[in-house]
Formats: C-alpha cells, structure tokens, sequence
C-alpha cells in the first residue's frame, strides 16, 4: 500500500508547488551569494523553507521536516546577523537544497524520503555550533549531459485494423539521419564542446540532481518523473468555456436547418442560412483550438531559473568565474517541450561553462574581464520560438575540427576539403566525435553532442551555430511553439495520400516534363535560374510509380533546396497529430486522418533523405 493513500491530491499539490518554490529559493541564493547582507533575500529564502516545512509536516515526511527545519535555523541566524554568509556556508545551503530535490522525487513516487545523508546535516549542524567550514571538501561535481522501404501495405492495414483517429500527442518528428546541420559552444584552445557521458541526467523538479553529493552507496540514482498536471489561467478557461457554449448554439441551430432541409425546405434563404452557421462553426472551432492551445502554453521561465544553479555549481568546480543571464523568461512555450528540452539545454550549458569559457587568468591576460557571461535567452518569432545561448569565450577553431574529424576517421580528408567553414563546425555532432584524449566525468567519451542534434530533431526544431575564435559562440535552438498541431501540404501518390510539414513547403510548382534535365543520370529543373535537384516522392517512399506526376514541390530542407514531384496536392490543412510509437515506419512522423476519414501519413522528410542517402544522390 502507498505511504500516501488517502492523500494523494494533497501529495501532488505539495510537490507542484513546493517545487516551484525551491526552484525560487534557489534563485534568490545565487542572487544572495552576490549580496550576502540583502536581509530581504534572507528572509525571503527563510519563508520558503518555512513553507515546506509546513507542507511536508502535513504528510509525516520527518525526514524533510528535519533537513528544513535545519537549513531554515541556519537562515534565521544569518538574517539576524549571528552568522556571516561565506563560500562554505553556501555550499552546505546548496547541498541541502538540492537533497530536498531528491526527497521530492521519493515522494512523487509515493514512498517517505530516507534520512539526509550525515555530510550534509553534519554540516548544517557545525555550521549553527560556530565550527569553521573554510576547509571543508569542495563542492560536488555537477551533472552529465544521455535501409529497405517499408511495408505501407502492412502499415495502412495495422492502422486501420487498429481503428487509429487522431489525437494530441507528444513530440512527432523523430530524429533525421541527414548531414550535421548544428554545433555548439567553444572550447579551451581548439577544443570544440564537452561529449557528454553515456546519458544526460535530469537536473530539475522531482529528479535527483547530480551536484549534491551522494551517499556512498551511490543510492541517489537520477530520476525524471514528468509532470502530468498544468496550472492554466482561469481566464483561458473562461474563454475556452465561452467557445464551448458558442459552438453548443451553433450546433442546434445546424440540427434545425437539417430538420427544415430534411422537410423540403430548400429555399434561398434557408440555404444561405445553413452556409452562415458552417462558417459560423468553422470560425467557433478554430478559436477554441487555438485557446485550448493557449492552455498547454507555459512560461520557458519555469525552466530557465533551474540553470543558474547548474552553471554556478559547475563553474566552482572548475574554478571559473561564471554568470548565466537569463533574458526572455516570459516567453510561452508548449509544455511538453519545455520537459523535453530540460536534457539538451543542461547539456550545452555544461558545455559553455566547461569549454566556453576560459579560466580568470586567460581571461584577464587576453583583456578580458575575469567574469565570465553566458546569455540564455528565448523569444518568440512568428509560430516559433528561438532559444540562444551565447557566450564570450574563445570561440572555435574550424580547421582544428576539421583535422581533428579527419584523425578520428570520421571523414575522408576529400570530403574534409570541401567543406567550408560552417560544416566544419557542424563536424563535432557527429557520432563519436570528442577532442579529448583522456575520458573524465564530463569529455572525452564521443557521445553527448549527436545526442543534443537527436533530441532537438525529436522536437521538430533545427540549430545553428555562430562562433569568432577569440570572442565565442552563439547557439541558436529554433522550434516550433506547439507540437499537437501541424500545418501540412496534402499530396497524392495515386489515390494515397501523404502530408509533409508546411514549414518545408516554398512553392508549388506545375511539371512540365519537356522541362526536366538530366545531369549525371539525376533529373534537375531550372526555376528561375536556379538548377534545383528533383526527386519522386514514390521513389523515397518504394511506393510503386504512377508516372502521372504533373506537380512539383519545392522544398527546402536545413540549407538544401529541390522539387519533390508528386501525382498532385489537395491543398493545406492544421492537422492534429497521432504518433506511432510502437510501429513507426522509417520516414514516417506520425498519422493524420483527412475529412473524409482517410488516413494520412505525416512524413519525415529530413529523415527520408537521411535514409536514402541525402538529396544529391538522387
């Protein structure tokens, strides 16, 4: 039986909100290791230990209770002036935090937290008892960052069989196989970014976090347990219940006309008022799915406040001097990709503060200040959303990359000599590509950095880079603000339809097949002087060719431009998206169903290159 029965809601209100709390409780100790004699920090910090104290009393977590209860005495020695704040201090403030993190992830399991770790409360403990810290062990080391066609015959039957209808769901796009098209934060030297260990662990709400330290045993394994509730403004809900009943109006006055029309009544005006009342609906539909969208948007804010503990933590272990700025907090994102974008961003994070940045002595002695900054910044571009990261570190060196990719046998020294400066950089997302020569916590192991691409492609969402040796990089995660909705291009194969993203879509284009080239055995076209490769859909797909393609799509995927000739298209649609999970084809992100029942597939068509061997090989 759960430790909680009987509580449960009361278990989830806790957690929800007292992990909000401690990520503001962490925010305000960076700010106050800044101004340790703010006494409205001090007290601020103070009332939130107090407040989940309180809570955790109320589900008997005795063990939360007494590490509150401790880290809360030492702060009312401090905000009374009987302590002094100095490093040793807030590092043991800082491990008691983030011990409270990993109570709240046994707790979110239903299970009583295990005592603190005695290196902690020992500490708090000499701390009230006067004893000097100074020479207490450093700070614990901040976390890690973790083909033959398909059977479409067998695919449509299976979801058909199935009885498959669309539905929101989590991310769609599944990660493209296609070239490096993104890179990272600089590198001491010509070192591009840290390769991450085997997995990048969750630091955030409800999962333990890896800078605390841990009990020999190694019994604090990271956890990730997402979020399955979401505060929503109690006016988007007015408006989505205004919608409702708006539609609710609209739909009896549809059943009426049905009924006069069913009756005979066909004149001019009942006709007119049929149209009126589907436009009506079509109008009512599209504001309510638009503001239950508003309802899974959250601030990227909740997210970004969790970095600047990571970054300081990390930068003390390193002996670096490091300020993480954070810009565009309230900008709104979908919920389900602020948690899936929690791994990437703490990966590159790591990588700006371990490699980005220099050590003070470089940087003063190069003329820079000893502080470092990196920016993390997000805002909002038409239906998307840009997430930077930027820092003022060296930057990197594309040759080193490039000789570096060459030693590994990553690339042949021809394909190296014809890349430019740009795809350089983009080498160091390829899989086992690291510029370590000796493997540590963080470098070395060739994995971490192809990972970040994968993840970011998952979400349907590209990167690139900008990087000055000497003056650092600039990293820029672009995505789309909702995943649940896609706007698509419908084309036909035959009498199959397939959807591509709309992003992708430049133009349609009519073929006329006089027009068509043929250089080196692949067909090209020339649209307004620019020669363009053209591919079959039906070629990429194994689907059997219909030689009826009159319409050409142009395309345009990452930087590379080409026609994707098709029987036909019937037009663009916003579709709610399925995803195959369990029995995804190669090249398929996911289902739709069209209006007149039929089922579509949504392709991948990033990942459809990818397989087939990229756009120039055809």
């Amino acid at each position: 039986m759960s430790d909680f029965s009987g509580m449960e809601e009361l278990l989830q209100d806790f957690l929800q909100e007292s992990s909000e709390l401690l990520d503001d409780v962490d925010s305000k100790l960076l700010m106050l290791e800044r101004s340790p004699n703010n006494h409205g920090l001090l007290n601020d910090i103070f009332r939130g230990f107090h407040t989940i104290k309180g809570g955790a009393g109320f589900l008997n977590a005795t063990e939360l209770v007494t590490l509150c209860h401790l880290t809360e005495n030492l702060f009312d020695r401090l905000r009374n002036d009987q302590l002094t704040l100095d490093a040793s201090i807030m590092d043991a403030i800082l491990s008691a935090t983030s011990e409270v993190r990993h109570m709240f992830g046994a707790l979110s399991q239903n299970t009583q937290p295990s005592s603190a770790p005695l290196s902690i409360t020992q500490a708090l403990e000499a701390i009230l008892e006067g004893k000097n810290l100074a020479k207490a062990s450093p700070p614990p080391a901040a976390p890690s960052a973790a083909p033959p066609g398909p059977d479409w015959n067998a695919l449509f039957a299976a979801l058909t069989a199935s009885g498959t209808s669309p539905e929101p769901s989590s991310p769609m796009v599944h990660p493209a196989q296609d070239k490096p098209t993104v890179n990272v934060l600089p590198a001491p030297n010509i070192d591009p970014p840290l390769d991450a260990p085997q997995e990048i662990k969750s630091y955030g709400r409800r999962a333990t976090d890896s800078l605390t330290s841990a009990s020999p045993s190694g019994r604090r394994e990271a956890e990730n347990v997402k979020e399955n509730t979401i505060r929503v403004d109690t006016e988007r809900l007015d408006q989505v219940l205004n919608l409702s009943g708006e539609i609710g109006l609209t739909k009896n006055r549809l059943n009426q006309l049905r009924s006069d029309i069913l009756l005979g009544k066909q004149d001019p005006n009942t006709l007119r008022a049929l149209d009126e009342a589907v436009n009506q609906l079509d109008m009512l539909v599209v504001s309510l799915q638009n503001s239950v969208m508003k309802t899974r948007m959250q601030p990227i804010g909740r997210l970004f406040k969790k970095f600047p503990r990571l970054a300081r933590d990390l930068a003390r272990q390193l002996n670096k001097e490091v300020e993480l700025v954070l810009v565009g907090e309230e900008t709104e994102i979908d919920k389900t990709m602020i948690e899936d974008l929690n791994d990437p961003l703490v990966h590159l994070i790591r990588n700006a503060v371990d490699h980005g940045v220099e050590l003070p002595t470089e940087r003063t002695s190069s003329g820079k200040p000893a502080k470092s900054l990196i920016h993390l910044q997000a805002r909002q571009i038409g239906d998307h959303i840009n997430i930077v990261i930027a820092d003022d570190g060296k930057g990197m060196d594309p040759e080193a990359i490039r000789a570096k990719a060459i030693s590994k046998g990553l690339i042949s020294p021809e394909v190296a000599s014809s890349l430019d400066e740009t795809q350089c950089l983009e080498l160091i997302f390829l899989p086992g590509f690291s510029t370590k020569d000796q493997i540590s916590s963080v470098s070395g192991r060739g994995v971490g950095m192809d990972v970040v691409k994968t993840n970011i492609k998952k979400l349907n969402g590209n990167v690139t880079i900008r990087s000055e040796v000497g003056k650092g990089s600039e990293l820029t995660i672009s995505l789309p603000l909702t995943l649940a909705i896609l706007p698509v291009l419908m084309v036909r194969i035959g009498t199959q339809s397939f959807a591509v993203p709309l992003s992708l879509v430049r133009e349609i284009i009519a073929l006329e097949h006089n027009q068509i080239q043929h250089v080196g055995g692949k067909s090209t076209l020339v649209v307004r002087g620019e020669i363009l490769p053209m591919v079959s859909l039906a070629q990429l797909l194994h689907w059997e060719e219909s030689n009826q393609a009159h319409t050409g799509v142009l395309m345009q995927v990452d930087n590379q431009s080409f026609i994707l000739s098709v029987d036909g298209f019937d037009g663009h649609d916003d579709v709610v998206i399925k995803s195959l999970d369990t029995f995804r084809p190669n090249g398929v992100a996911g289902v739709t169903m069209s209006s007149d029942g039929e089922i579509v597939l949504i392709l991948d068509i990033k990942e459809l290159f990818g397989l087939t061997g990229g756009i120039v090989s055809h």
